[in-house]
This record gives structure tokens, C-alpha cells and sequence, in this order.
């Protein structure tokens, strides 16, 4: 079975989009029968044709979150294809994917520079980069990726509690049983949410330790565009949400996640918070 690839770029993020197309098409081994889903969220016409895109769509307004990523979505059901979430602050590394396929029933997530801190005189990582960090020291990326890559197994997976869908692959066993993202969360929580909801039927979302990509983080939103209040309306409005649809704790511990392990010892779950037992305390909390 194939796959679906999904980017979404926004006008103001292009400087990262093209950076992030560049090292996909160089660094992913695509087979006959993927489709590669273009989202341009304001209109602009950028990139049409410079990329080997399948489907390009051109947003007439704006979209939140997870109606672009549903429309790639759509395209995977529809042609019954795995689904994979391509945000476009992502310099794709070698090796990224083939990890990622490894399993049909859990959501796979590659580790980045929010996982690992690599620092060396030339070329450093930290959770939150800028394109000046990057460009000119691709070489040195390059090798703290051999490095990293010979420090673990391909088959390397573990939980942790915080694991944004900034890069995911969705089987579609899996999506076929849990459905489509939820439009009602703004631009935020919508990727914790479909944790959770996977969870509940039974699937786990796990990091992959092999691959390393380096994400620059937050540039659509919080490092980006937004300004101080318009993040904190953002941010009120799915928390907001989250409390509605999960309730408290699951909303702190997952989606909020300021005071998640306070939380979680609270309420009697530290144990499996401090062993980053993400999908059995959304099991014990919901099932």
C-alpha cells in the first residue's frame, strides 16, 4: 500500500517551505503510487511548478489546521493509501522514512531537535531554530545525522508524553478507525486530540529514534506570524476546546501541558507519567 504525503505552506513560511520541499524530494525514496498533496493556504500559486507536486490545491481563504491536513486525508481514503503529515518547517534528513513504515497499527513519529540537542563548534540544534542556524551548515547536519543514526536501531521506538504530529505517518488501518482530524480545535490541540482519540480505539503514537529531522518549530504561529495576543487567543480558544471534549485532566496533561506532571500525580497517574506512558494514561483516564 502507498502513501499519501501532505505539505501545507503558508505565505508567509515559503523561505521554509522551499527549503523543506528541497530536502523531501532529495532525501525521500518515493515509489510508484505515492501522491504528493501540495496545500497552498493563501492563494498564491507559489511552487506550482517548480516541484514533481500530484495535487495541487489552492486555498481561496485561509484554512485552519486540520481542514488542510483533512483534505490530504481525504485524497489517502479515497485512494486507500497510509496518510503522512508534512509540516513545512522541516528539513527532511536521510534515512527519514523507511523507519516511519515499520509499523501498520501505531502512528510514527521521527525525533528532531526538540528530542535531541546536538552541539558541536560548528553547527548546533535547540528546540527552537531560525533559518540562520541552518543555512550554510547543511554538511554539519548531515553528520550529526550519521552520528545519531549509528547511535540507535532502526527499530527504536518509545513514548513520550508531549509528541507533536510536526511529521507523522498515519496507517490507514488506523485513520479508517479513527476518522478525520477535528475542525473545532483553531490551529492548536488538534494533533493531541487525534492521540487521544487513537488511543481510545486501541492505537499507540510512538517516536521513532533513528531518523533525525531537524524541525524549525512554530513558524505558522508562536515564532512566526502571531503576535503575543493573537497566540494567546489561539491558544485560550482549543484549551478552551479541549476542556469541552476531554475534560480537565486529559487537557492539562495533553493538550495544555504547563503543569501536565503536577497534574498527573495528582490525579494519581505520576507513575506512568514520569515512564512517558502516554497511551495508558489516556486508557485508564477514557476506557
Amino acid at each position: 500500500m502507498n502513501h499519501v504525503f501532505c505539505l501545507v505552506s503558508t505565505k508567509h513560511t515559503e523561505k521554509f517551505t522551499k527549503l523543506a520541499l528541497d530536502s523531501f524530494f532529495k532525501n525521500t525514496k518515493l515509489e510508484s503510487g505515492d501522491i504528493f498533496v501540495f496545500v497552498n493556504n493563501d492563494g498564491t500559486n507559489v511552487f506550482k511548478k517548480e516541484y514533481p507536486i500530484d495535487i495541487y490545491i489552492n486555498n481561496k481563504t485561509p484554512k485552519n489546521w486540520s481542514t488542510n491536513f483533512n483534505k490530504g486525508l481525504r485524497i489517502a481514503n479515497r485512494f486507500k493509501k497510509h496518510f503522512v503529515v508534512l509540516t513545512n518547517d522541516i528539513i527532511f534528513t536521510k534515512n527519514w522514512f523507511e523507519p516511519l513504515k515499520q509499523k501498520e497499527d501505531v502512528i510514527l513519529i521521527p525525533v528532531c531537535n526538540v528530542n535531541f540537542i546536538y552541539k558541536s563548534k560548528n553547527f548546533s540544534t535547540a528546540p527552537v531554530m531560525q533559518l540562520e542556524d541552518y543555512i550554510g551548515k547543511e554538511p554539519y547536519l548531515d553528520a550529526i545525522v550519521d552520528f545519531h543514526q549509528n547511535n540507535f536501531k532502526f527499530e527504536d521506538l518509545y513514548e513520550k508524553i508531549f509528541m507533536q504530529m510536526y511529521l507523522a505517518r498515519i496507517p490507514y488501518k488506523v485513520y479508517k478507525d479513527v476518522g478525520y482530524f477535528d475542525t473545532t480545535f483553531s490551529n492548536g490541540g488538534e494533533d493531541m486530540d487525534y492521540r487521544i482519540r487513537a488511543a481510545i480505539k486501541g492505537y499507540k503514537t510512538m517516536l521513532v529514534k533513528y531518523p533525525f529531522v531537524l524541525h524549525f518549530h512554530g513558524k505558522s504561529t508562536w515564532d512566526g506570524a502571531e503576535s503575543t495576543e493573537q497566540e494567546r487567543v489561539r491558544r485560550d480558544d482549543y484549551l478552551k476546546r479541549g476542556v469541552e471534549k476531554w475534560g480537565e485532566d486529559l487537557t492539562e496533561i495533553f493538550i495544555k501541558g504547563t503543569y501536565a506532571k503536577e497534574h498527573a500525580h495528582k490525579i494519581g497517574l505520576g507513575k506512568e507519567f514520569d515512564n512517558n506512558q502516554q497511551y495508558d494514561i489516556i486508557r485508564k483516564l477514557k476506557c
